[in-house]
Formats: C-alpha cells, sequence, structure tokens
C-alpha cells in the first residue's frame, strides 16, 4: 500500500510541475500558428541598404496577455542567399542595446547569406518602450592614495545608490518588475515564433549567455543553435556574482597582460604609482582638473584593459601621462587629449546599463545582501584584487540597495533535475582564460552545466570571442555550428593571438617565459567558485 501511495503521489506531483510550467511559460511544442507578427519597415544604412527597423508587442505579465504591453525595437538585416532561418543576438549587459547586434555575425559572409540577422532591445532598454530613464547614482571617488578603506567607501555609496535606485523604481513603477531575464526569455521564444522559425538559432555574449542558458533551460525542445559567448556562470548567487564579476576578474586579465607584455603591465603600474605620488593637472588656465590615480585606472586604463585590441594602446595612453606634465606648449597637446579622454565615453567600458543593468540584475538574483554581508564581499575582492581593489565591486555590491521589488530569480542551473534537462542540448560554448569580465571559473561552470556542448577556450583577455579574435582556431568550429549544426571537438584550446601593434618585446627577447597555459591552470587551481 506504501508503495502504490507513493507512486500515485509522485504521479500527481509529476503532473501539477508539468501544468505549473506550462502556465508560466507555454506549451512545449513548436510555433504558435497564431504568433503575433513583427512589423517592418525600411530604414537602409549605406553598407546595408536592405536593412529593416521593426515593432513587437509583448505583455508585461505573460499570465496577463491582454494587459500592457512592451513595445519592442528590433533590426534586421535579411539574409543575402538561401536562407536557412533566423539568426537573433543580444550582446550583454544587462540593460546593452541590443537592436544593432546584428552588425557582429553580419561580418562574416557566410552568416549573412544564410541567415536574417536580427537584433533587438531587450524590455525596457533602448529603443523599446516603456524604457528606463533615470538618473545614475554618482560614484564615490576614493582618495588618492594606495590605501584605501573599501568598506567605509562602499557604506557611503550605498546611501547614493539606494537614493537614486528609490528614485528610479518610483519613475518606473508602472514596468520594472517586469524586466527581468524570465520575461525577456518569453519575449525571445515569442519573436522566434513570429519569424515562423521552429527552433531558436541565438548568439548570446557576456549576459546574452545568460538569456541563451536559461533559454535552454525553459525550451529545450526549441533549440537548433545556440552559441553561448562569454558566459556568466549558470550557478551563481548574488554574493558569487559579485565577488567575481569585478576588480577580480580585472586583475587577472592584467596578471595574463603582464606574462605577455611585461611593459605594457609595467605602464599601468609606473602611471599608477606616479599619479599617487604627485597627481596631474590638465586644466586649462584658470580652471584645474585634476587626474588622479583613480582616474587613470577607472576611466583610461581599465577600457584600456578591458578589451583585448586595446592593449596596444596602454602604453602610448601612458605617456600621454607623462608628456602631460611638461610644463608649457610642450605638454599642451598631451594635456588637451587627456581631456578628451577623460571626457569621452570610453570603448570597452563593459556592457554595464546603469539603472537598467542594476534591476535587472536585482531581479535576477535573489537574497540581496545586507550592509555586513557586503562589507564581507569587498573585503574578498579587494584581497585578490591589488591593482584595481575594490574601484569595481564598490558600487555594483550595493547595486540592490533602495530597490524594493520582489526578485523573480532566473534559474540556478545546479540541481539534479535541471542538470537532466538540459544535458543532451548540443551546444556551443566560448570562453577566454582571462577574461576581464567574466572569468574563466565561470565558463567552466556552464561546459560542467551543459555536457553534452562542446567548448572553444582561448588563451588571452577577450570578453566574447567569435569574430573578435582574428583566430580560426576560434571561428571556424563555432560559424560552422551555427551553419550546419555540426558539433566542434568537445574541448579546443586555442593560442594567444596577439593584437597588432602589442609590445611583446620582452617576450621575444626571451627575458620573460610565455605560458599563458600555465597562468590558466593556476587561475583555475586557485579560484573556484565558493563548493563549487
Amino acid at each position: 500500500m506504501y508503495s502504490g501511495a507513493i507512486i500515485s503521489f509522485k504521479k500527481l506531483s509529476s503532473f501539477l510541475f508539468v501544468a505549473a510550467f506550462v502556465a508560466a511559460f507555454g506549451p512545449v511544442s513548436g510555433a504558435s500558428a497564431q504568433a503575433a507578427q513583427i512589423s517592418w519597415t525600411a530604414c537602409p544604412l549605406e553598407d546595408f541598404p536592405t536593412l529593416q527597423c521593426g515593432t513587437f508587442k509583448v505583455p508585461y505579465d505573460y499570465g496577463k496577455p491582454n494587459g500592457k504591453q512592451f513595445t519592442l525595437a528590433l533590426q534586421k538585416l535579411p539574409a543575402a542567399g538561401t536562407k536557412t532561418g533566423t539568426l537573433f543576438t543580444n550582446p550583454g549587459g544587462p540593460g546593452e542595446v541590443g537592436r544593432t547586434s546584428w552588425d557582429i555575425p553580419a561580418n562574416s559572409q557566410s552568416l549573412r547569406e544564410s541567415f536574417d540577422l536580427v537584433g533587438f532591445d531587450p524590455r525596457g532598454v533602448g529603443e523599446t518602450r516603456p524604457a528606463f530613464d533615470c538618473k545614475a547614482a554618482g560614484a564615490v571617488a576614493p582618495p588618492n592614495t594606495l590605501r584605501v578603506n573599501w568598506v567605509r567607501l562602499s557604506v557611503q555609496q550605498a546611501r547614493i545608490t539606494g537614493a537614486a535606485n528609490r528614485a528610479c523604481q518610483r519613475k518606473s513603477a508602472d514596468f520594472i518588475a517586469h524586466v527581468g531575464t524570465n520575461n525577456v526569455i518569453r519575449d525571445l521564444d515569442a519573436m522566434r515564433a513570429a519569424v515562423a522559425d521552429s527552433k531558436l538559432t541565438f548568439w548570446g555574449m557576456s549576459y546574452g549567455a545568460t538569456i541563451g542558458s536559461v533559454y535552454a533551460y525553459r525550451y529545450p525542445r526549441r533549440v537548433r543553435a545556440i552559441l553561448l559567448d562569454g558566459t556568466v556562470a549558470p550557478n551563481l548567487t548574488w554574493a558569487s556574482y559579485q565577488e567575481w564579476g569585478t576588480d577580480r576578474a580585472v586583475d587577472e586579465t592584467l596578471r595574463f597582460i603582464r606574462s605577455v607584455s611585461p611593459a605594457s603591465y609595467a605602464a599601468v603600474i609606473s602611471t599608477r604609482n606616479s599619479l599617487l605620488a604627485s597627481p596631474l593637472d590638465i586644466g586649462t588656465a584658470g580652471n584645474s582638473a585634476w587626474v588622479s590615480a583613480n582616474n587613470w585606472l577607472t576611466t583610461l586604463a581599465y577600457p584600456l584593459v578591458n578589451s583585448q585590441r586595446n592593449w596596444p594602446q596602454i602604453i602610448p595612453v601612458a605617456k600621454l601621462v607623462a608628456e602631460a606634465r611638461i610644463v608649457g606648449a610642450g605638454g599642451d597637446q598631451a594635456r588637451a587629449a587627456l581631456r578628451t579622454l577623460l571626457g569621452a565615453e570610453p570603448e570597452g567600458a563593459g556592457g554595464k546599463g546603469g539603472n537598467e543593468n542594476y534591476a535587472i540584475n536585482c531581479l535576477d538574483y535573489a537574497g540581496h545582501p545586507g550592509a555586513r554581508q557586503r562589507a564581507q564581499i569587498v573585503r574578498k575582492v579587494v584581497s585578490r584584487a591589488p591593482v584595481f581593489g575594490g574601484r569595481l565591486v564598490t558600487p555594483t555590491v550595493n547595486a540592490c540597495v533602495g530597490f524594493s521589488f520582489r526578485p523573480d530569480p532566473i534559474p540556478r542551473l545546479a540541481s539534479r533535475a535541471s542538470l537532466a534537462r538540459i544535458r543532451n542540448l548540443k551546444l556551443a560554448i566560448s570562453n577566454s582564460s582571462a577574461d576581464p569580465a567574466t572569468p574563466l571559473v565561470w565558463g567552466r561552470a556552464m561546459i560542467r552545466t551543459f555536457p553534452s556542448a562542446f567548448a572553444v577556450t582561448q588563451l588571452g583577455g577577450n570578453h566574447v570571442n567569435f569574430l573578435r579574435t582574428e583566430s580560426d582556431c576560434v571561428d571556424d568550429p563555432l560559424r560552422e555550428y551555427l551553419l550546419t549544426l555540426k558539433m566542434g571537438p568537445r574541448r579546443t584550446t586555442c593560442l594567444f593571438t596577439a593584437p597588432a601593434g602589442l609590445d611583446m618585446s620582452a617576450v621575444a627577447a626571451g627575458k620573460r617565459k610565455l605560458d599563458p597555459s600555465a597562468i590558466v591552470e593556476t587561475i583555475l587551481r586557485n579560484n573556484r567558485l565558493s563548493g563549487k
């Protein structure tokens, strides 16, 4: 009797789980015959005369399909040849504008010929309406000293961020609780159906890889091909997310730079030290404008370190700082150039969209830490980031302070049930060994989560690899997978491809032993995700 009763209960539980899942995320069959349509109009560019712009309506709440709606903004570059389907892309963030991200796969002739290339601004972002329009929280600048009390600074930052978040939630109260990733993947599935693709082809970059992995979990039978590139780990807590996706990852990249270009690393450190000893005034007559070590690291060095193609510019920009110390006309040009650099939006500064980023992350991850745990996280990061210290984690650890909405957490793909659901999915995963934004341990966690995927890891500091590395080792298997579904070798490691102009003279002269593989193993050995 007991055995029979237990079996009946299990059947009932399974039925209730399936019923609840279907209610929340829709049936697990193919595209609906009644799928909504995307409204497309021509919006040609000189180099892309066939480009189309589109709008697509999706409900705030999928449980209330006739209620308020977002109007998503999209762009499509139609296939130039025989069409295989649609390749959707998302460049990350969260909170990053995505409607123009079709231009990345457009660099590949075969992808451009075979797919309609579609990018979209997620709900609440960019040209999608409604969208966030909030004043970003200011950042508390650390003192110009080597030793900084980062915990005290974080407490000050919490007050500023909390006030900005409360104001943003009031201003965006109509939709802010609906912008999380669980709803974005519903939108993505609706767009898939709207273009009449029975299964999804998707390239997710950085946070876009989170969209891809959650979609794969929610709709495993609707996956044609998903490339997860520069991945966020699929089993993070809010605390482990903060401990890794900040200064700690950037310092790992600096260690790699030191191994391949000692002169570039030395330029970062020596310039920081010179500004610690004596800040630089780059202002015009009667108007001082001081450059501190913090300005150097966060506004000048960080975007250079954060994008591998910018590494060759580290030494020239460091020289610019040195030349700006020349009194009189000799330094005027350098000071003017620095004023431009410090006033411009830095390239490669990281895919974070301010209020959008904070709100989406705080919906996606529950368990927001209190003041004591935030202090512990800051201390842990600083202990592993001797160069950048707490410059990035100090604001981001406070990202949820002031928000009062209820989180809508994405699934943590760690339980046996969740892993069994996706273990046979044949995805592609791409990461770098010293990624400054999504560290290698996150990529390794994604690989363990999807054991039937194939993975390409490049030795280097790229954040997002496909079509950005000039490496056939990286590009060829990933392109072939998207085009034909051919799986590459289960695990491939590609050699470091130095960007043109990177000073590797010390390595070439034999003064330093170049062994990036050893660096990778050290990172993996010393820096594990807690409990993994």
